[in-house]
């Protein structure tokens, strides 16, 4: 099994977590990620796996698996145990929902934190007007997620790809200066609770150090 990878993608991270939980033994090759270039130069033998040219890509024996939630549901169809999605119907269709609000709503709305924070080292050339933007969306989102897990320890009730996904993008914003705060009790402590699991704290590490160094 080999997992086409980058360390300081949120979807790389999803995927490598999954892994890890699974137990799954594999290799990686990294596509770097900079300043400069940012996600690049990308090598020829991953863009004949990776249509849309991005990671992840996960290679299983015959199959070649891109985006980080239909990889998610292939580990779960073809190794399912310890199961990540709920087992019932409607628990399932509420994970991924979550699990697609964390992939495409929350990116959105911590991107112009990473683009005016993280990537621009000029703070004179930072927009400052989006970053208020993006910490009034992120403070609402906190809020949201905090009504998501009243009575829940995780946000499917059992630990699941929602809570992975999830967890990436508000590790991501609160590294950019924007935490669950105290009105956001029950969410600071489940990010308190991810942080326990051991896959979740190896990969967050390998994310906040390589973000200092690039």
């Amino acid at each position: 099994m080999k997992l086409w990878s980058g360390v300081l993608s949120p979807f790389s991270t999803k995927v490598r977590i999954l892994l890890a939980e699974k137990g799954l033994a594999y290799e990686t090759s990294e596509i770097r990620w900079t300043r400069e270039t940012l996600w690049g130069p990308k090598p020829a033998e991953f863009l004949a796996v990776s249509p849309r040219g991005k990671v992840p890509v996960l290679v299983d024996g015959d199959a070649t698996v891109y985006d980080s939630t239909v990889i998610a549901e292939y580990l779960e169809d073809r190794y399912p145990a310890p199961p990540l999605f709920p087992a019932d119907a409607v628990g399932r269709a509420r994970c991924r929902q979550l699990e697609d609000e964390a992939d495409t709503a929350m990116v959105e709305e911590v991107t112009p934190l990473v683009q005016e924070l993280f990537t621009k080292r000029d703070e004179t050339a930072r927009d400052q007007a989006r970053v208020a933007a993006a910490n009034t969306a992120l403070r609402d989102r906190y809020a949201r997620l905090q009504r998501e897990l009243a009575g829940r320890e995780y946000l499917c009730g059992a630990y699941s790809v929602a809570d992975i996904a999830t967890f990436m993008v508000v590790g991501f914003a609160s590294s950019l200066g924007v935490a669950p705060g105290e009105a956001q009790p029950d969410l600071a402590q489940w990010f308190q609770r991810m942080l326990c699991r051991p896959c979740v704290a190896r990969e967050f590490e390998a994310v906040t150090k390589a973000a200092a160094v690039v």
